[in-house]
């Protein structure tokens, strides 16, 4: 079962950094597909006739200036494409920059409850693993990180609803960064897929929940 999740953890990060990519490969593909099809159906051409076609083309004279040119242009639109894929396939860290005073502290909302979720499911799972050998001093250190996970995010949910004059004064960035490295492995365990409310009411109410 271990495997199975891991193993789908990383296709989603895979798919998560590489979608415009492979997007891209298969819009290719099926226009091959499509082309071969038509050609197929409307002037039989199997695979045979492309080998003789090949052949032909391969036996015959070829002018190398007008080879040379058609490559040329080739090679131009291959890094004009590549140049356009690499833009649009720029990690979403890059663009913090540009995000919103709204949009930051949002963000920043959403990976304090996630780590929290994240960590409190991890003890969870730890208890799960040992149920048969459950004992006290399992259940109060279970306890005790819980109470870790829920005072870190407290401690950083303050800052969303109740900042003080020092950290006013510094970068927005500084009071409500995200660690890329623990943000990404949410992602990659699947935690950013689940539908969680990131709302200052919501962060108040568990912020002053006893």
């Amino acid at each position: 079962m271990n495997l199975l999740r891991s193993l789908r953890a990383t296709l989603n990060e895979f798919f998560y950094h590489n979608y415009p990519c492979i997007s891209l490969c298969c819009c290719l593909l099926a226009l091959g597909t499509a082309y071969l099809h038509y050609e197929w159906k409307v002037h039989s051409y199997d695979l045979m006739s492309w080998k003789r076609l090949s052949e032909a083309c391969y036996s015959a004279d070829v002018d190398l200036f007008q080879l040379l040119v058609l490559l040329t242009i080739l090679i131009i639109n291959i890094i004009f494409v590549g140049l356009i894929v690499a833009a649009y396939m720029r990690p979403l860290g890059q663009r913090d920059t540009e995000l919103t005073l709204l949009e930051i502290k949002d963000r920043f909302a959403r990976f304090i409850l996630l780590r929290m979720i994240a960590r409190m499911d991890r003890i969870q799972g730890k208890l799960a693993a040992k149920r048969k050998s459950l004992n006290f001093q399992h259940f109060a250190r279970a306890h005790h990180s819980m109470v870790k996970a829920v005072a870190v995010f407290r401690k950083d949910a303050r800052k969303l609803l109740l900042p003080n004059e020092s950290e006013i004064m510094q970068p927005i960035e500084d009071i409500y960064g995200v660690a890329d490295d623990e943000e990404r492995a949410l992602r990659r365990d699947g935690y950013y897929k689940l539908p969680i409310d990131t709302t200052d009411a919501t962060v108040k109410s568990l912020f002053t929940a006893q």
